[in-house]
């Protein structure tokens, strides 16, 4: 697994943000390629103040019952993913929501461009 915030191998196509934009009941497949499924994502603010919160939705064909999910923010000044949220009660085929926000030294979560990094895991095997 990533241990920094590197772009993951397999980016998102222009035809796939549509799926991610609003609560639709559309998703985003990803095929678990090794021992994790993962998504990853930036957001660039125009500072490095603003609160920052963080929701996401989706499913898995694994319960979290039998393997944990976890949202996690990357701390730039630590070089470290922390965790936000997860959730370890969700049946396979589910919908569930992970959310989080960080409001305390909020430097430390924005890259010097103002970019914020979180992805959403869960181990596949």
């Amino acid at each position: 697994m990533p241990v920094d915030d590197t772009n993951l191998e397999t980016a998102f196509l222009c035809v796939d943000y549509p799926k991610v934009a609003s609560d639709d009941d559309i998703y985003m497949e990803q095929t678990a390629d090794g021992e994790y499924a993962m998504f990853e994502w930036k957001n660039q603010s125009d500072n490095n103040t603003s609160i920052i919160i963080i929701q996401w939705k989706g499913k898995s064909s694994r319960a979290t019952t039998d393997s944990i999910a976890y949202l996690q923010i990357y701390n730039q000044t630590d070089n470290q993913w922390e965790i936000l949220d997860l959730d370890n009660m969700t049946a396979a085929d589910t919908e569930f929501t992970l959310s989080g926000s960080q409001s305390t030294n909020l430097s430390e979560y924005y890259d010097g461009s103002y970019w914020v990094v979180c992805r959403v895991y869960q181990k596949a095997e």
